[in-house]
């Protein structure tokens, strides 16, 4: 359909607004030009963390349970879309196909962006809300400490196996922030062939 675009993550940033909120920058997959923000706060923006950088909690986190939920009643998500911005405020719903009938649940965008990257299926909207929406990447204030900062390994001294194990510390305590930067140092300990 013409008048509906998918929708990608372009980025998720610390907002300069408070320590609890963050920015969800989306932007059209066929067009990067447009592009919008919406303000999440902390734990969707790490529910769609963990998603993104594949960590797997050792329990279901509340949007694994939706998801998991409806494939054990059998029932399908079939799309997001985000349907309207109203005073600030956006509303997206998710639909679900059960037995042939599409049922529309109501949900903030944030949380539907979370279960969309869960289930893997696509996030819609019209493109006309989507024209009104959209801003010049130079509009978006996005200041912020790197959102990809990670430990220093060579200032910290810490080797792989210190690393592994501060990685399974912080997956038990449920800190995934922490497991992903942890995750992304070993990473880079491994490209840059300071560990064998």
């Amino acid at each position: 359909m013409e008048n509906i675009h998918h929708l990608i993550i372009a980025n998720l940033l610390p907002s300069s607004v408070g320590s609890s909120s963050f920015i969800l920058l989306l932007e059209s997959k066929d067009n990067t030009n447009l592009k919008f923000p919406i303000v999440i706060g902390f734990n969707e923006a790490q529910a769609i963390t963990i998603e993104m950088e594949g960590i797997k909690p050792s329990r279901p986190l509340t949007h694994d349970l939706f998801v998991n939920m409806l494939n054990d009643l059998s029932m399908k998500i079939d799309s997001i879309t985000i349907t309207k911005f109203v005073d600030g405020i956006f509303y997206s719903i998710i639909t679900v196909n059960n037995n042939h009938i599409n049922i529309d649940i109501d949900s903030r965008p944030s949380d539907a962006v979370a279960i969309s990257l869960r289930s893997k299926v696509p996030i819609k909207i019209d493109a006309n809300l989507l024209e009104s929406l959209s801003i010049h990447e130079a509009q978006i204030n996005l200041e912020h400490n790197d959102p990809h900062e990670i430990i220093n390994p060579s200032s910290v001294l810490l080797n792989f196996d210190d690393l592994n194990k501060r990685m399974a510390e912080a997956l038990e305590k449920e800190n995934y922030e922490l497991a992903a930067k942890l995750r992304d140092d070993i990473s880079r300990l491994k490209n840059t062939n300071e560990i064998k």
